[in-house]
């Protein structure tokens, strides 16, 4: 009975395992960072409240259907990527040229050049005390060497929590955030007509009054560069984090010039709630919403919500894209380098098959093992059976 029982448990165990990781629940959080790689959606970090940092990393098959109050994501063993035998967590030597910083974009050009803006250094987290910047810096993916470039013209008001896009031309389009004019200013949201371009051509600033509708200044908030040109943006909040913001999704025109702001019609059908610190990613048709802050209601979410960027309207369902080009960038986060569709249609991924062959498998280990374990105790009791049969003598277990 010993060993039926270690294998049932071994079994057993091993299926619980393999459940956790290919049936995650993540929990709600704010401010993780996410990228699409591959037909994957991948999501890490975060905060699951406000004093508890979490540092998962798991991920949505894009290529697969879903709806969006029925995901599942998957998560990757710790010190793992998907799919990438060869690939580790590391750690580069980048050195100490860049003072740390937070609440920034990032985006990269097609050379594998970040670019970094601003940001806020909290020295203070208690009283929110701390530094504004306004310069600029890129990191060379090739070299891993950080560069703060010396730019003297035309230099931004000290900025942070923009988006940030960069066109297919080079030009980064930031978009709102906050701002501080002078060491002795309070902290201001920056008004969403007045928009800061950088040549990642020239180094060069350069400045632009967005026309159209009238769009509610806000920080904390994402946007997504679509293929055509537009700059859609959602959600963000008031300085005070309490009050949301109007419209929740709004479009910038960069094809026009100047820019032009506009609030599709229906687009207000089926929006999501007012929602803050989340993450924003574009995949063909789709801008998929992942996590954030209710603001309503103050709760972590861990929703997923879709926007359909050709129809201009919110659903429910998804629906992996078929015999179309597929892009040959990656988006991250709220910022997408210049999207050039490839020949290739999408293939299915190998860990598909893979998935399937070893739920199957292990199916069939589990059907195999309990029959093996009810015969080996149908066995075993039938013999012992025989044995009582054996030593029991009419009458002789009888009180007299």
């Amino acid at each position: 009975m010993y060993l039926p029982f270690k294998l049932f448990k071994f079994i057993f165990c091993t299926l619980l395992l393999i459940n956790s990781i290919l049936c995650y629940d993540p929990a709600g959080r704010t401010s993780p960072n996410s990228v699409i790689i591959d037909d994957r959606l991948l999501i890490f970090s975060g905060y699951t409240n406000n004093n508890d940092y979490t540092f998962e990393l798991f991920y949505l098959d894009l290529s697969k259907p879903f709806d969006n109050n029925n995901i599942t994501w998957t998560l990757i063993p710790e010190g793992s990527l998907p799919d990438y035998p060869t690939s580790t967590w590391s750690t580069p030597e980048l050195g100490d040229v860049v003072p740390p910083r937070q609440n920034m974009k990032g985006v990269i050009d097609n050379s594998g050049i970040i670019y970094i803006f601003g940001g806020y250094n909290a020295t203070n987290l208690i009283i929110n005390e701390g530094y504004l910047f306004n310069d600029m810096n890129i990191l060379r993916t090739d070299s891993k060497t950080w560069t703060t470039l010396s730019i003297s013209e035309n230099l931004p008001i000290q900025c942070a929590e923009y988006t940030a896009n960069i066109l297919s031309n080079g030009i980064i389009v930031y978009v709102g955030g906050i701002e501080k004019v002078s060491v002795d200013a309070n902290f201001t949201l920056v008004n969403m007509k007045e928009i800061k371009l950088f040549d990642t051509n020239k180094y060069e600033w350069s400045y632009i009054n967005a026309v159209g509708d009238e769009i509610d200044p806000r920080w904390y908030f994402s946007s997504v560069l679509t293929p055509d040109g537009y700059i859609i943006i959602f959600g963000g909040t008031t300085f005070d984090h309490l009050t949301g913001v109007s419209p929740r999704l709004a479009m910038l025109d960069t094809n026009k010039n100047p820019f032009e702001w506009s609030i599709p019609s229906s687009s207000k059908a089926n929006s999501p709630p007012y929602i803050w610190r989340h993450v924003a990613n574009l995949y063909y048709d789709f801008m998929i919403i992942s996590f954030g802050m209710e603001i309503n209601t103050q709760l972590y979410s861990s929703q997923v919500y879709l926007y359909n960027i050709k129809s201009n309207k919110w659903v429910t369902t998804y629906s992996p894209p078929s015999l179309i080009p597929k892009p040959s960038t990656t988006t991250s986060g709220t910022s997408t380098a210049t999207v050039n569709p490839a020949t290739n249609s999408p293939t299915k991924k190998p860990s598909n098959s893979l998935a399937i062959g070893l739920g199957t498998g292990i199916g069939v280990a589990v059907l195999v093992s309990c029959i093996f374990i009810a015969t080996f105790v149908f066995r075993k009791a039938r013999r012992s059976r025989q044995r009582l049969d054996i030593l029991e003598i009419p009458g002789s277990n009888q009180f007299q």
